[in-house]
């Protein structure tokens, strides 16, 4: 078969495939005039989730759309679009940091939005520069030109509107410690020293800023003079609040967690037991232990007393100081639950980590490991793959989680993993894949079980 035949069959495919899953959405739009939501174009439950079957489409829309653009685009433009990818990044980084977002909220209707001149008086941001960033930046659906000079947020940079946490989440990765370290991963791969090296201080991050210690490192000891420091020790764990606002809601309506009874959940690694508080509100038979270093339990006492209020005294929730490369000091317990936990850490130390979870498991225990999993092109037994043509991964529609894994890779040598790695991981640990729960979001939940 040509070339030419592959790529008209293939695009007619997409079309079809689009046509199908459009249909789809403007049903749900149809049905949101009749019920109107709080979100400008899905009927949302009371999860803030969308429908199954709505986020199906949306997510074959969004990878249909971007082979589509493979198919069409010029290659070497696609290529250097890549190539300057960063400039767009550090537009909206601007906007973001200048307060843009908050200052379009203000406009008394989207169709008016606020003036350029507005915009630099309140931004500090001479005119007609912000006006090029703007331009780029509503290129890529983050803001429109309503009218000649005029702008207002898009459904995109609403979300940033008078949220301090999505801000700090969308700007932490363009802080300079962050974005050196990825600056200096084609150099750190090529090194043919540290290419093979799975330590957490022979990465990227050690080799931009010179330095033996990690980034945990510069946030509990750094040098507090230097402003780089300050600003992601301030921003990192707002910024951890906005992933939540990002991925707890689908990770708590996509597993089963009533069917657990009166079960024990312990956070491990909980910080001060975010999503647990979430659970603890809904779902009222469940209990939980959070354990994290002294910094975070001592602040976790305040927040559960002021959100939960008696779930310490009850006895219900217990806050533990606990390191996860020790001995686990809650035995038995039906989930042993680590959230952004494994993908900081190489394959070794991970092992560890559950090594000693296995140890402290009873023959119904699981742990619940939320992370993002990365779908392999060629698709996992484990997984949902993508309709015909569409590579068996959603290609374009899950770029997002491989990015998130190169910072990982540059930061930490850790890893966002695909199944097949999960499963490596856990056997050697003495654990096995039961199932991987594949929930509305970015981040899914694997459960281990006993071999």
């Amino acid at each position: 078969m040509s070339s030419a035949t592959t790529r008209v069959q293939t695009l007619r495919g997409l079309i079809q495939l689009l046509v199908n899953t459009s249909e789809l959405v403007i049903k749900e739009w149809e049905t949101e005039e009749q019920q109107p939501a709080t979100h400008e174009s899905q009927v949302i439950p009371a999860s803030g989730l969308p429908p199954h079957e709505l986020f199906e489409a949306q997510r074959v829309i969004r990878a249909a759309c971007g082979m589509w653009m493979d198919l069409v685009e010029d290659p070497r433009i696609r290529l250097l679009e890549i190539s300057l990818s960063y400039a767009f990044s550090q537009a909206l980084d601007t906007t973001v940091r200048a307060g843009v977002p908050d200052i379009l909220a203000e406009a008394e209707s989207p169709s008016d939005g606020i003036s350029a001149a507005e915009l630099c008086r309140r931004t500090g941001i001479d005119e007609h520069k912000l006006v090029r960033l703007m331009r780029m930046l509503c290129n890529g659906g983050i803001y429109n030109e309503v009218k000649p000079l005029q702008f207002s947020n898009t459904r995109v940079s609403r979300v940033l509107a008078d949220n301090a946490a999505a801000k700090a989440c969308s700007s932490v990765y363009s802080t300079k410690l962050i974005v050196e370290a990825v600056e200096h991963l084609p150099a750190t791969l090529l090194d043919p020293e540290m290419t093979y090296s799975t330590s957490p201080k022979e990465t990227a991050f050690q080799k931009a800023h010179k330095t033996t210690g990690t980034l945990w490192d510069y946030i509990e000891k750094g040098d507090t003079s230097d402003p780089a420091v300050l600003e992601v020790r301030e921003m990192f764990p707002l910024a951890m609040v906005g992933e939540g606002q990002m991925c707890s809601p689908s990770l708590i309506a996509d597993f089963p967690w009533g069917d657990l009874g009166e079960a024990t959940v312990v956070d491990v690694g909980g910080g001060v037991g975010s999503m647990c508080l979430e659970l603890a509100k809904m779902f009222p038979r469940l209990r939980f232990v959070v354990e994290d270093l002294p910094v975070s339990i001592e602040k976790a006492k305040s927040i559960w007393n002021t959100e939960v209020p008696g779930a310490i005294e009850a006895g219900r929730t217990q806050l533990i100081t606990h390191d996860f490369f020790h001995e686990q000091p809650v035995k038995n317990a039906a989930v042993y639950f680590l959230r952004y936990i494994l993908h900081d850490w190489p394959d070794d130390a991970c092992v560890l980590i559950l090594s000693e979870l296995r140890e402290a498991m009873g023959s119904d225990s699981r742990i619940l490991v939320a992370d993002m999993i990365i779908h392999p092109p060629l698709g996992s037994r484990h997984l949902k793959s993508a309709p015909a043509p569409l590579p068996a991964n959603y290609g374009r529609a899950d770029a997002f989680k491989s990015m998130h894994d190169m910072v990982m890779l540059s930061v930490f040598n850790g890893s966002e993993r695909t199944p097949g790695q999960l499963g490596v991981i856990a056997e050697r640990a003495g654990l096995t894949i039961e199932k991987i729960w594949e929930c509305r979001g970015p981040v899914s939940i694997t459960e281990l079980r006993l071999l």
